[in-house]
Formats: C-alpha cells, structure tokens, sequence
C-alpha cells in the first residue's frame, strides 16, 4: 500500500514537469511566431487614393493641390517661369466625378511636379473655365509657355494622366499673318506630296471666340504629322481675313486647304472628334472651291504703306497738310504702276495673239 502512494506521487510529479514543458514550449513558439510577425515585410501600396468618395470638392479639404482663382492663374501665366496644368472642377453643384478625378491627378502631381517645370493648381472659377472653353467637368488645361490645350481623355488612370502630359510639352499649332500666311502654307500651289493645312481663324478680342484656342491645340496634336495646323487672328490679320472673305460674325471659322482647293468646316458641333474626322477624310462629303490667289507684290507694298499713314494718323490727329499729301501721292503713284503694269500684259497679250 505504501508502495502505490509513492507511485502515485511520482507519476503526479512527472505529470506536472511535463505539463510545464509544454506550456513553456508553447509560450516560446507563440513568441517566436509574433516575433516573425513584427518582422515580416508588408508589400507598400503603390499608390494609395487620397480620396475614393464621389464628393463635392470643397476648399481645404483633405487634397494638397493649391486651389486658385483667376488672378492667381493670370500672375502664374504672366511669370512664365513654369508650365501650368490646371484642374477644373464645380464648385457650385454636386459634380459626381470630380473626387475621385482630382485623386488620379494628386496621385501624379509629385511626378509632375517634380520635373521642375511644371506647376499643378486646381480652380472652381467659372470665368477661367469660359475662357478657356471649359463647359463639362471635371477638366484639366495644359499650358505651355501660355499656350493651352485641352485635356480630351478621362480620369480613371493617373498614368494615362501623366502620359499625356508629357506627351503635349510641344505647341503643335503655327501662328498665320498676314506676313506669313502664304509662304507657310502654300495654299494655292501647294507641293506635290505635302501636307494639307487646316486654319482657324479667329478674334482674339472676342472672349467666345477665343475660347477655341484650347480645343484647336489639341485638334493639333491629334492630326500631327498627317495635317499641318494654323490659326489667324482676324483681328491683326486683314489682307488673309479679306483674301478668304471670313464672315467675323461667324467665329470661329475653320478651313481646311488640300491640293490648291479650301473647304470650310459647317457642322455646329465644334469638338475636337468633329474637327479631327472633316480634316481626315469628312472634307471629301463637300465641293471644294479654288483658294483665291494671293496678293502680288505691289499690292502688299500698297497694303503696308497705307496701314503705316493710318496708324500715324491714329497716333497723331495733328498731322500735317504735307503728311496727307504724302499718302496721296503714294496711293496715286501705286495705281498708276498698277495700270501701267495692267496695259504691259495687254499689249504682250496682242502681240502673242
């Protein structure tokens, strides 16, 4: 009997050593699990949304873009030390895309930023949009050296984004005038094999009408390399203004030149597909009509004398009786060259006949 107490107290004994092994066993492999916890790499976001709700922007909140009015953006644009992209978006009403739209943009606006050339602001100021031609939102304006162009894809990719944006450093529209409106273009003979041009003429002085700028830059860009794009400023411009019989009450207005015929573009939706579609192949639908020629020499000659008396006259009402005689004796000496040139090819003309 005394026997079997011992046996049971030594197997009790046994019994809780090897329950403490276990507990301690365990103990250090839940430390050792824990340990590899705190240890393990967690795989970073590549690029965490700032903000995922589809709500109503408001100033202050939670996106680190400046938010800017009209003069901000005017004194940014007269620095001309940066290039400016600005984001539009509506204040005013709900605007369901916006969030999550200036989000993308704040995922690039670093790398953007970054470049050292490039400033990022966001806006709600509906004059800047107007002026802009800016009438959906939300929206994003590039402007290069002052020059806009218009942001013509959507915002669900911050990288698509940031690709175009780097795509469009480069104004791809020329600046016609009077001076080199021809020798540019070409358009009544132009070269065989090149491109054709399409022109927008416009007022600069009429904010409706240059709101267009914007729009045509990126028309521009999208026909780069397959049609060369112009704009005129009919408000500088008159001997090209004159020359295509631009209606100024219908601005813009927008012709396309291809092997010495224009055509002019009619359909009332002005977006870049539209304009994009006539230059491409939409034109051929239509007659074209023989550009009209250019201006000879003599007649340029006449054209810049007269506006250089006239804009001594605006400059100085007290111009002298010998200044007026001045300009009649030019006007008077340009038409008889002109009609003595006139009675040459007459009289060539009789003798070859």
């Amino acid at each position: 009997m005394r026997l079997n107490w011992v046996h049971l107290a030594l197997a009790c004994f046994i019994a809780t050593c090897l329950l403490d092994g276990v507990d301690a066993k365990s103990k250090k492999n839940h430390a050792r699990s824990t340990a590899a916890e705190d240890s393990a790499p967690v795989a970073a976001p590549t690029r965490e949304k700032k903000n995922s709700k589809a709500e109503p922007i408001r100033v202050g909140e939670e996106f680190s873009i400046e938010d800017v009015d009209e003069d901000k953006i005017d004194a940014i644009l007269k620095d001309a030390v940066k290039n400016l992209v600005v984001f539009f978006y509506d204040g005013r009403v709900k605007c369901p895309n916006c969030g999550d739209a200036l989000s993308e943009v704040e995922e690039i606006d670093d790398d953007i930023e970054a470049t050292g050339y490039i400033e990022v602001v966001k806006t709600d100021d509906r004059r800047v949009a107007r002026a802009l031609g800016v009438n959906t939102f939300p929206s994003l304006v590039y402007f290069r050296r002052r020059n806009p162009i218009l942001y013509d894809g959507d915002f669900k990719d911050s990288e698509v984004v940031w690709r175009w944006i780097r795509a469009h450093d480069e104004v791809a529209t020329w600046d016609l005038t009077d001076d080199n409106f021809e020798s540019r273009t070409d358009s009544f003979s132009p070269d065989e094999g090149s491109l054709d041009w399409f022109v927008m003429f416009y007022d600069s002085e009429e904010p409706d009408c240059n709101a267009f700028i914007a729009t045509w830059e990126t028309v521009a860009h999208k026909l780069r390399g397959l049609v060369t794009v112009g704009k005129v400023d009919t408000s500088v411009s008159d001997d090209v203004t004159e020359r295509f019989r631009i209606d100024e009450g219908q601005c813009p207005t927008f012709l396309l030149f291809h092997r010495g015929k224009m055509y002019r573009y009619s359909d009332p939706a002005k977006d870049v597909r539209g304009l994009t579609q006539f230059a491409l192949t939409k034109f051929k639908d239509q007659r074209g009509h023989r550009v009209p020629e250019p201006p000879t020499a003599l007649e340029n000659f006449y054209e810049s004398a007269k506006e250089h008396v006239l804009d001594a006259l605006d400059d100085n009402h007290t111009l002298t009786a010998i200044g007026v005689g001045g300009l009649i004796l030019i006007v008077s000496f340009t038409l008889l060259a002109k009609a003595y040139n006139i009675r040459q090819q007459q009289n060539a003309s009789k003798k070859t006949a």
